[in-house]
């Protein structure tokens, strides 16, 4: 009797166990719509001939089963939960908010994005116009929302906004690794300095900041030491002071790049490029005005798609 009770058991658990599986199968989590980069994400927009970068952000569809209907989304700007961002990073210190990308400079592809029955996601497209930028040399920050999500919820705040922090990149800017020299030139004294970076302002141009003049080091002056630095056609350099207060001199400025073929991607180039500076400026301290001359030898490696680069020596191992 025990041993009839024990089976009879045992198959009501199975029966159970499979109908709980099917109900599992059918839908794991609540459905809702989410954008795909969410919370605070680095965004790099590549800067094209036009002075135009395009931004996409994919939108999706949660939960464990095929999506059966039509998802039709909206989005729109969110300047409120960048302003929130900005006082729980920086409370009263207002000279370090992240400025709003201005609406004037960038549209939307779309009114509304569709998600069709039996698919989980798409893509909009923001293209954002440089030239209505009247401070190039702010770190924008683009706050974005699903507005509305007809068909299905918008999910939890968390995956439904994005503050977007725009980095324009081009084929000189990013981060070049080694090390430089800031000597004042009236007592010869030296300090060293790290890494050069160059922030991207148009498809030929960039900005760095002077020395050793930094966000972090500086805060509160740094945007005086603004340089700009314009590519020609043959990769030679010219570093401009935009503001005019820097009695800037330039020494050297030059570009030489390598490329190789990757080793295990034939899509892609291997691109070396030696960023050698020597120029000279004037602090801008309140209580020191003494001229400055920074050199430095700085290199930065990346792999580079073959298609951008047609006309490349490539360096043969």
């Amino acid at each position: 009797m025990k041993k009839l009770i024990n089976t009879a058991f045992l198959f009501l658990l199975i029966i159970g166990g499979s109908a709980c599986q099917d109900e599992l199968d059918n839908e794991l989590f609540q459905k809702y719509s989410y954008l795909n980069k969410n919370g605070w994400k680095e965004c790099e927009v590549k800067i094209k001939e036009d002075n135009t970068g395009i931004l996409l952000l994919d939108f999706g569809i949660n939960g464990s089963s095929e999506n059966g209907k039509n998802v039709v989304i909206t989005i729109t700007n969110d300047p409120d939960t960048l302003e929130g961002y900005n006082f729980d990073r920086y409370k009263f210190q207002y000279d370090s908010y992240y400025p709003e990308l201005p609406t004037s400079c960038y549209t939307f592809d779309q009114e509304a994005y569709i998600i069709p029955a039996g698919q989980l996601k798409t893509t909009a497209s923001i293209r954002i116009d440089l030239n209505q930028i009247q401070d190039i040399y702010n770190d924008y920050v683009l706050p974005i929302k699903i507005s509305s999500s007809i068909g299905e919820p918008i999910g939890p705040d968390k995956y439904s906004k994005l503050l977007a922090n725009i980095k324009f990149t081009n084929k000189f800017s990013g981060v070049y690794s080694g090390n430089g020299k800031l000597t004042i030139e009236e007592t010869g004294q030296n300090t060293a300095t790290g890494s050069a970076k160059l922030y991207a302002i148009s498809q030929n141009a960039c900005f760095m900041y002077a020395g050793n003049a930094t966000s972090e080091t500086d805060p509160a002056n740094y945007k005086k030491y603004i340089l700009n630095v314009s590519f020609s056609d043959n990769e030679k350099i010219t570093i401009t002071d935009p503001v005019g207060k820097l009695d800037l001199e330039t020494m050297k400025a030059t570009i030489a790049r390598e490329y190789k073929y990757h080793n295990t991607d034939t899509r892609y180039y291997i691109e070396t490029s030696v960023l050698d500076l020597k120029y000279k400026y004037r602090n801008q301290s309140e209580r020191d005005h003494r001229m400055l001359i920074f050199e430095g030898k700085h290199t930065l490696t990346r792999n580079v798609l073959r298609s951008e680069y047609p006309n490349v020596i490539v360096k043969e191992e």
